[in-house]
């Protein structure tokens, strides 16, 4: 088995992917602030942003490839708070890329659909960059710095908003839908912000296809489907049974955010199909989660 380090294992992605795959990788599971409790997995407490930390732990264990999901991802808190998220997004990523070229090691990074403005979609892979929130900015420069070193063996993969099962700390915007609506609470969803939202499953599943078949360059994962935040709300009603009347429509002008909001970031996953990818349809997506018994009040 191909022996992985996973950064950003207590969050969202991470704890999906090692509990998807920690019987068919050697999976180390970084983390910083979270300890991590899943089976099958070595997990690792380090400052990614202390080179010496991690040279140390490269200079003791031989990695086969690197995902790296850690990431200060919350734009509101990047935007108020921007050394701390620079480091966790750039510098983090910059001590990472410079320790796998000198290793020649593969590195899948992790970059987000927030890069671009929201004026041009759907986003392919060669379209230029023009993020408007500190957190897109910081994900572009991250990705400026992964495409020069290394460019023959490194990832750059593009998520939308993701959904999916919680494992350790991580949350997806699903489980705050879910607990409104089951206490009977309005739910405020954008009717003019749109996203291509995708499962965690299919997006593991995309990054294990471009790990094991040794891709290179830049890799668009969002879903099959162009919906509003609102348009979410309606489908997951409609599979969890809950009454529609408990969502209000809202607009992003009339809310006030530290981080400015793209109108439509969805992207084009046409080149990831085309490797044989198939990340499913929204409603799909949920009726497995649901039987899967995903939080349910």
């Amino acid at each position: 088995m191909k022996t992985v380090l996973l950064t950003g294992a207590s969050g969202f992605l991470g704890g999906n992917f090692c509990k998807m795959y920690a019987q068919e990788f050697i999976i180390y599971a970084a983390y910083l602030n979270h300890a991590i409790s899943l089976p099958n997995i070595s997990p690792i407490k380090i400052d990614l942003t202390n080179s010496e930390e991690l040279n140390k732990l490269f200079s003791e264990t031989r990695f086969d490839h690197i995902i790296h999901l850690a990431a200060s991802s919350d734009p509101n808190f990047c935007e108020l708070n921007p050394l701390i998220a620079y480091n966790n997004n750039v510098v983090a990523t910059k001590n990472l890329a410079h320790i796998c070229q000198s290793q020649k090691i593969p590195l899948l990074f992790a970059s987000t659909d927030l890069v671009f403005d929201g004026e041009n979609a759907p986003y392919k892979e060669t379209d230029s960059l023009k993020p408007i929130m500190k957190y897109g900015r910081q994900k572009a420069e991250a990705e400026q710095i992964v495409r020069e070193l290394n460019p023959a063996k490194n990832i750059i993969c593009r998520l939308p908003l993701l959904y999916g099962n919680s494992y350790n700390n991580g949350k997806s915007f699903l489980q705050p839908i879910l607990q409104k609506l089951e206490n009977q609470e309005p739910v405020y969803l954008f009717t003019d912000e749109y996203r291509t939202v995708c499962s965690a499953r299919p997006v593991c599943e995309g990054i294990k296809l471009l790990i094991e078949h040794n891709q290179k360059g830049i890799f668009h994962l969002g879903g099959n489907e162009r919906l509003s935040r609102y348009e979410m709300g309606e489908i997951i009603c409609d599979i969890y049974g809950y009454d529609k009347k408990y969502l209000k429509p809202s607009f992003q002008k009339d809310v006030k955010m530290p981080a400015l909001r793209p109108r439509d970031v969805s992207l084009d996953n046409t080149k990831m199909r085309n490797l044989g990818w198939q990340p499913g349809l929204f409603a799909d997506e949920l009726l497995k989660l649901k039987e899967e018994r995903i939080f349910q009040a």
